[in-house]
Formats: structure tokens, C-alpha cells, sequence
């Protein structure tokens, strides 16, 4: 009767002395903390961190509320001040307009006294001509300053109902920044101490 052959086995040979706190030790002796302080203090740090965030929701949507209001009230700062540029520019082509028409009416006069001393009726027509011209001139240059007064008194329709609106803004403005500014100022030295404790666990582990 064939007997079967029992295969030998390899037997690891144990260290008695090493237990898995010896290990554990081992593994921590690089930075001189065990790995069960590092959870502890890794979880320390993760109590500090919701502590803060708590503070942080007290504050709603202020923080959010506020820069929309800022940005609210650049931009309507930047329509006034654009509206007013416009304003500039249209009262100096009004006052172009102005300019032509009185040298228009100097060229009128100057052909007119003209008139009364030209020798044959080409040159007088010659000047009648010019002076129609300086006419059509005139009337030209007032339509465009009739223009001109439409469009400044759009423009300063613009910058008075913005007006009215930026101070609607930067008075909800101021409100909300108090609100949040009080809120701050309750909650600072508790985050503050909650920072530096934070700082303090953080210098314990990588």
C-alpha cells in the first residue's frame, strides 16, 4: 500500500518580542507620534474645522449679498459717470453748432454790405448764393443743437433716475455691511481662539 508523501511546510520564524504596539511604535518613531494620536489629532483638527464653518454659516448670505450690492452700486456709479462724459461732449458740439452759426451770420452780413457795390448782376447773384448757403448753414446748425438739447435733457433724465437708484443701493448697502459686520464682531474671538487652537493640533502631524 502506497503511502502518501506530506510536503514539509516552512514555518516563519516569530519574534515574541514583537507585539502590534511595538510596531505600531515603530512606525511612528520617525516623527515621535504614535499612529493612534495622529487619528486623535486629525479628528481634533476636523472638530475645530466644523466649529469654525458653524461660525461662518451665522454669517447666511450677507457675504454674497454685500459683493452684489458693491457691484450693484459700481456699476452705477460707472452709468453716471459715462452719462456725464456724454453730456460733456454733446455741450461742446452744441457749442460748435453755436460757433458756426454766428460765423455764418458775420458771412451774411459781410456778402449783404457785398451786394451794395457789385458792378453787374453775376457778382450779386454770386453772392446771393452764398448767402443762401450761410442761411441753409444756420438752419442746419440749429436743428442739431435741437437735437443736441434732446439729447442732454435724455441724458440728465439718465443720471437723475440713476441717482435715485444708486442711493436705494448704498443705503441697503451700508445696512447689510453693519449687519455683517456685527455678526463678525460677536463671533471673532471665538473663531480666532478656534484658528489658533487648530494651528496648535496642525504642528503635531504633516
Amino acid at each position: 500500500m502506497a503511502t502518501k508523501k506530506v510536503k514539509p511546510t516552512m514555518i516563519t520564524p516569530i519574534d515574541e518580542r514583537e507585539t502590534f504596539v511595538s510596531v505600531a511604535k515603530s512606525v511612528s518613531d520617525a516623527d515621535g507620534i504614535t499612529m493612534d494620536e495622529k487619528l486623535r489629532t486629525l479628528y481634533q483638527i476636523q472638530l475645530k474645522d466644523t466649529a469654525i464653518d458653524k461660525i461662518h454659516l451665522q454669517r447666511g448670505e450677507l457675504p454674497l449679498e454685500v459683493q452684489d450690492l458693491e457691484d450693484e452700486v459700481a456699476c452705477l456709479n460707472t452709468r453716471i459717470a459715462n452719462a456725464e462724459a456724454d453730456i460733456e461732449q454733446i455741450e461742446k458740439k452744441k457749442a460748435e453748432y453755436k460757433h458756426s452759426i454766428e460765423e455764418a451770420g458775420m458771412l451774411i452780413e459781410k456778402y449783404t454790405k457785398q451786394q451794395d457795390n457789385v458792378k453787374n448782376n453775376r457778382e450779386y447773384e454770386s453772392l446771393g448764393k452764398e448767402i443762401e448757403y450761410q442761411s441753409l448753414e444756420q438752419q442746419v446748425c440749429e436743428k442739431r443743437i435741437g437735437e443736441c438739447e434732446r439729447d442732454l435733457e435724455e441724458k440728465r433724465e439718465l443720471i437723475a433716475a440713476t441717482r435715485e437708484r444708486l442711493g436705494i443701493f448704498e443705503a441697503n448697502l451700508e445696512e447689510k455691511k453693519k449687519e455683517l459686520e456685527t455678526i463678525i464682531e460677536e463671533t471673532a474671538a471665538a473663531e480666532e481662539k478656534l484658528q489658533a487652537e487648530k494651528a496648535e493640533l496642525e504642528k503635531k502631524i504633516d
